[in-house]
C-alpha cells in the first residue's frame, strides 16, 4: 500500500486569504480548547494551586518559543513596537479577549484586559478566580525575554489581585 503524504503547505497555497485567516481562527480555538481543558481536568484532579503552577511552567517556556519563532518569521527588532506586534500575533491572546492598549509611546505601554473568558467561565461554573498573575507575568517576562531584555515589566496586576469586572489584569511595558 503507498501512503499519500500529507501536504498542509500545499493545501493551503490551494486557499484564498480569508480562508486561511479563517483557519488560523480555528487553530486558535482549538488551542484555546486544549489549554482550558487541560486546565479544568488538572484543577479537578489536583486542585487550582497545581493547576497554576503546572500553567506558569508550560506558559513561561512556550511563550518564550513562540515569542522567537514569531519574532524569525516577523523579522521583529526590539522596539516596544515588536513586542505589541508580537502579540498580535501570539496565541496567548485568547479567543473571545477583550483588551487593548491604553497608553502607547516610544518608551512605555500599558495593555489591559477588559473581559477575561478564563475567569468567566471559571465563574460560571463556580470555580474561585485561578490565580493567574504568575503565568501573566511568566508571559510577559518570556516576549520581552526575546524582543528586549532592557524593556522592563514596570507594571502588573492580575487574579488574585482585587479588579473590577471591566479590568481584569494589566502589564506596564518601559524600555529604560
Amino acid at each position: 500500500m503507498k501512503l499519500i503524504k500529507l501536504d498542509r503547505r500545499a493545501e493551503l497555497m490551494k486557499m484564498t486569504k480569508e480562508q486561511i485567516i479563517d483557519y488560523i481562527e480555528v487553530c486558535n480555538k482549538n488551542f484555546w480548547s486544549l489549554q482550558n481543558n487541560w486546565m479544568a481536568n488538572v484543577t479537578m484532579k489536583y486542585g487550582s494551586e497545581v493547576a497554576a503552577e503546572m500553567d506558569e511552567k508550560l506558559w513561561a517556556k512556550w511563550s518564550a518559543v513562540e515569542a522567537h519563532r514569531l519574532k524569525k518569521l516577523l523579522n521583529l527588532g526590539n522596539t516596544l513596537t515588536d513586542v505589541r506586534k508580537l502579540l498580535t500575533f501570539s496565541l496567548a491572546a485568547e479567543e473571545g479577549l477583550e483588551g487593548g492598549y491604553s497608553e502607547i509611546t516610544d518608551k512605555k505601554v500599558v495593555w489591559k484586559v477588559t473581559r477575561c473568558p478564563m475567569q468567566l467561565a471559571r465563574r460560571e461554573a463556580g470555580w474561585p478566580e485561578l490565580n493567574c498573575k504568575p503565568v501573566f507575568v511568566a508571559i510577559w517576562k518570556a516576549i520581552i525575554g526575546v524582543i528586549n531584555a532592557d524593556i522592563k515589566l514596570a507594571e502588573v496586576y492580575a487574579p488574585p489581585d482585587p479588579h473590577k469586572d471591566d479590568d481584569w489584569c494589566g502589564a506596564t511595558l518601559q524600555l529604560e
